[in-house]
């Protein structure tokens, strides 16, 4: 037995040339029909959204950060237009799996026109620098209030931690804006 027929003969005898044989043609018809189905529905239900996403919604939410009072970071022509990046006064509670269902980080978010760049706590630095660390407090916070009035109201956090903007997102958002409206 030549050597390039061994391979076929351990999955079987390979079929003979038959010259009759017309193919799978007969008693062929569609089988899936109902996925058919629902991937139209899908693809039309997503046609839907973009639509009622494009009459109805406001690009400003997708492309500026938002704060807890609902104000656009950033955005020409409003008194937040310097401050551009957001600012969480607690990150470590918008890793809960509860945050999925309210769509809301429920720690406090500002505006900020930069972010922290050296560890700070309010306790150990209210005296030494209080005019930095109110850069990252809402506004109306003075050095005349006591620190556990400050953090009981939630006007500052509690501590702050050196941190870097995500400069590509915001790179990829004026890009956008430039398109949008251009």
């Amino acid at each position: 037995m030549p050597e390039n027929e061994e391979p076929y003969r351990k999955h079987g005898d390979p079929r003979k040339y038959d010259p009759s044989f017309k193919g799978p043609i007969h008693n062929r018809g569609c089988t899936d029909i109902i996925c058919c189905i629902l991937f139209i529905i899908a693809v039309l239900g997503y046609i839907a959204v973009g639509i009622l996403a494009w009459s109805q919604g406001d690009p400003r939410k997708v492309i500026y950060p938002t704060d807890s009072r609902g104000q656009f970071c950033g955005q020409a022509g409003t008194p937040l237009e310097n401050k551009r990046l957001l600012f969480y006064f607690n990150i470590m509670k918008c890793a809960s799996p509860m945050v999925l269902l309210s769509f809301q980080c429920p720690t406090t978010q500002m505006c900020v026109e930069k972010c922290p760049n050296r560890f700070m706590t309010l306790a150990k630095d209210y005296y030494k620098d209080f005019e930095y660390y109110k850069n990252f407090c809402k506004e109306g916070v003075t050095n005349k209030m006591s620190i556990p009035e400050i953090l009981s109201a939630r006007l500052c956090p509690a501590m702050l931690t050196p941190s870097k903007p995500c400069e590509w997102i915001l790179f990829m958002y004026s890009t956008f804006l430039k398109y949008l409206y251009s």
